[in-house]
C-alpha cells in the first residue's frame, strides 16, 4: 500500500499548491512530513538489506532515482520561462523572467535549493528533496546503521523542535531545514528496527484508525480549530499519527491485483510531483486564460499532471532504470565476492519503485 500512499501525499501537495487557498496550505506540509518517515524507513532498510552500506553504490541509485527527470522537468520549465516570460511570472513568482545564470546553476546544484536562494526555481517543491538527499547522507553515515543510533537520533530531531519552539524561532525553521527533517526521518528509520526485531506492529484496525485520524488532524486545523493548532500541536500529531501508519503497513501483504495498482501509483508519486506546476501552466494559459490558483484549475489540470507524470515515469523505466538495476546488482556482487563468507543476503521488505 505504500505506492497509492505516496500517491496521494504526491496529490495532497499539489491540491495544497493549485487551488491557492490558504486553508489547503498545511496539507502539503503533512504530505511531505509523511514522504519523509517513508523514506526513513525504506532507505533504511535498502541500505541494511540491499546494499549493505556501499556507499557508492547507494549514492549512485540515489542519484539516478532523482536527478534525470528533475534536469529534465527543469529544462523544459527553461524553455517555456523564456518563450511565456510575463505568463510564467504572473503563474508562479518563482518563474522570474529576469532569472541569471547563477539562478540556473543553483537550480542544477540542487542542495541551495532548500535555503532562501535561489529565488528563481524551476521546480519549486525540489527543495524537500535537496533536504531528502542531505538526510540520505545522514542514514548512511550515521541513523540506519543500528538502532541506538537512530534513537539519538530520533531525540536529537525532537530536541531541536522542542528548542525552536522555546527560542520563538519561525516556522520555517521547524519545516524548511535539514536538522527539522531528523524527526521524521529517525522515526522512519526506526520502524525498520522495530520490524527486524519484531518488537512492535500495530494491527490492521490500529493502522486504519491512526490514517483516519491523521486525515482528520490534517482537515481540522484552520477550520474547526485555530491556525495555531496547524504549526504547533496539530503538526507534532500527525508525525505520530503517520509514524503508526507507516509501521503498520510496514510487511504488510495485499492480493496481487492491489499490489499492481500499488506499484503503478507508488511510480507515478514523484512524475507527479515534479510536473505539478509545468502542466498546471499548461492548463491555464491554453484553458483558463491565465487563471492561476483555483478549483477549476485543479480539475482540469489533475488529468494533464497524472498523465504527464505517467509519460515521464515511462521514459525513466525505459532509460534510467535499467542503469539502477545494474548498479544494485553491481554492489551486491561485489560484497558477496569481497566477503565469501557472508549470510545470504535478506530480502528487502518490497521496496517500491523510488
Amino acid at each position: 500500500m505504500f505506492g497509492q500512499l505516496r500517491f496521494l501525499l504526491a496529490y495532497l501537495v499539489v491540491i495544497s499548491h493549485l487551488v491557492g487557498s490558504d486553508y489547503l496550505a498545511h496539507y502539503g506540509f503533512y504530505a511531505v512530513l509523511g514522504f519523509f518517515i517513508i523514506a526513513g524507513f525504506f532507505m533504511t532498510s535498502a541500505l541494511n538489506e540491499v546494499y549493505r552500506f556501499d556507499g557508492v553504490g547507494f549514492c549512485v541509485n540515489r542519484a539516478l532515482r532523482l536527478l534525470p527527470p528533475y534536469y529534465m522537468v527543469a529544462a523544459l520549465t527553461l524553455v517555456v520561462v523564456a518563450v511565456l516570460p510575463t505568463e510564467a511570472g504572473h503563474f508562479l513568482k518563482f518563474w522570474r523572467a529576469d532569472m541569471q545564470l547563477r539562478d540556473v546553476l543553483l537550480n542544477v546544484a540542487v542542495l541551495p535549493m532548500q535555503t532562501t536562494d535561489p529565488t528563481f526555481r524551476m521546480v519549486p517543491p525540489f527543495w524537500s528533496i535537496a533536504i531528502e538527499i542531505e538526510m540520505y547522507l545522514t542514514l548512511y553515515l550515521v541513523i540506519a546503521r543500528r538502532l541506538g543510533w537512530a534513537l539519538v537520533a530520533l531525540a536529537a530531531g525532537l530536541a531541536y523542535h522542542l528548542a525552536c519552539g522555546y527560542v520563538g524561532y519561525p516556522w520555517g525553521a521547524h519545516y524548511f531545514t535539514a536538522p527539522s527533517a531528523v524527526l521524521p526521518f529517525a522515526a522512519g528509520a526506526l520502524i525498520y528496527f522495530m520490524r527486524q526485531r519484531d518488537s512492535w506492529s500495530p494491527p490492521p484496525v490500529l493502522t486504519v484508525a491512526a490514517f483516519v485520524a491523521w486525515c482528520a488532524n490534517m482537515a481540522a486545523g484552520g477550520w474547526l480549530v485555530a491556525d495555531s493548532y496547524i504549526f504547533g500541536l496539530g503538526y507534532y500529531v500527525g508525525i505520530v499519527l503517520f509514524f503508526v501508519v507507516v509501521a503498520g503497513l510496514a510487511g504488510r501483504q495485499f492480493a496481487p491485483a492491489i499490489e499492481r495498482v500499488d506499484r503503478q501509483l507508488g511510480e507515478w508519486a514523484y512524475f507527479v510531483f515534479l510536473v505539478q506546476w509545468l502542466a498546471g501552466f499548461a492548463v491555464s494559459v491554453t484553458v483558463l486564460h491565465g487563471q492561476a490558483r483555483g478549483w477549476t484549475l485543479l480539475f482540469l489540470a489533475t488529468p494533464v499532471i497524472v498523465a504527464a507524470g505517467a509519460g515521464l515515469a515511462y521514459l525513466n523505466r525505459a532509460l534510467v532504470e535499467p542503469l539502477r538495476d545494474f548498479v544494485r546488482m553491481a554492489s551486491t556482487g561485489r560484497r558477496i565476492a569481497g566477503d565469501a563468507t557472508a549470510a545470504p543476503m535478506i530480502p528487502a521488505p518490497a521496496l517500491p519503485r523510488r
